[in-house]
């Protein structure tokens, strides 16, 4: 008993051990950034200037000024259409092609995944290369077809639009990997039932595919809602938060807040109400799934 007592206590000082560097830099790359962050938010801090205690003051001035109001919304906007769209499409596109020729999948999951690699830097000047009112190709060919000039990134809808279609691009192919890998693995006896009594494509969708998807439907909620909540690259070369901060988003006023205006305190507020949204929305998903079962 004693040995056997003796081997438990250190099997679970190994254990331990495995952990720990994983906690310890947990710790200091995530809990103590947050903690801090927060902190920060409570003082009146700017560049070569003295740092004020000023409680919530800052979080007050987020939530009362227009043109942070307007950030809020439009990150909850991209959020609300871009996310569920990348669901909706990596299902359709997955199961509409897990099944076919092996070549056939692996060509449409190159194509798909093709943006995802490209540098979001990239994918911004090439957008902003066709979309130019100036010398864009969108302009050429409007020219050509006597249409006029025609400038999208100059109406504030158009340009919201846009911004969505560009996020839907970048990240879509992700989501058709990790569906694909998931309705690779599904016991092809399921499938075969489901044929063998008449089930459509529609079914097989409806009470098979989707179904067994729904862990991987978590994890692409997940780093979807994380991904478009931090979106910043494609604003700032395409729109820099206009026309009138109609794409402005709350990592832009983050950045301007931070490395613009030298207002630490309100960027850090920001930070922080960036991570309480990230949170919420999250948890919202994990609710949900929990009453489904």
């Amino acid at each position: 008993m004693k040995t056997k007592g003796k081997r438990s206590v250190k099997e679970v000082l190994q254990a331990y051990c495995f952990i720990a560097p994983f906690v310890i830099f947990g710790g200091i790359f995530m809990v103590y950034p947050i903690c801090n962050q927060f902190i920060r938010s409570m003082f009146n801090t700017k560049w070569g200037g003295k740092t004020v205690f000023v409680g919530l003051e800052n979080y007050i001035e987020i939530f009362t000024d227009p043109i942070y109001l307007k950030a809020i919304g439009n990150t909850l906007l991209f959020v609300i259409i871009a996310v569920p769209a990348l669901i909706l499409l990596g299902l359709f596109i997955a199961g509409s092609i897990f099944d076919k020729h092996p070549i056939y999948v692996s060509t449409v999951r190159i194509c798909l995944y093709i943006p995802t690699i490209v540098s979001m830097v990239v994918m911004s000047t090439i957008w902003r290369f066709m979309l130019d009112s100036q010398s864009g190709l969108i302009k050429y060919f409007a020219n050509l077809f006597g249409i006029g000039t025609v400038d999208l990134l100059a109406g504030a809808t158009s340009a919201k639009i846009i911004i969505i279609v560009i996020l839907i691009i970048v990240n879509l192919g992700q989501c058709v990997l990790l569906y694909l890998a998931q309705m690779i693995g599904i016991s092809k006896d399921l499938m075969d039932a489901c044929r063998v009594d008449g089930g459509s494509r529609w079914h097989l969708f409806r009470y098979i595919l989707i179904p067994l998807s729904k862990p991987t439907t978590v994890l692409v909620f997940i780093t979807d809602t994380s991904l478009v909540l931090k979106v910043y690259v494609v604003i700032q070369l395409l729109t820099s938060g206009g026309p009138n901060y109609a794409t402005s988003t709350m990592m832009y006023r983050l950045y301007e807040d931070a490395f613009v205006n030298y207002d630490i305190g309100v960027a850090s507020a920001m930070g922080v109400l960036m991570f309480v949204v990230t949170l919420v929305l999250i948890s919202l998903r994990f609710i949900a799934e929990k009453k489904e079962y």
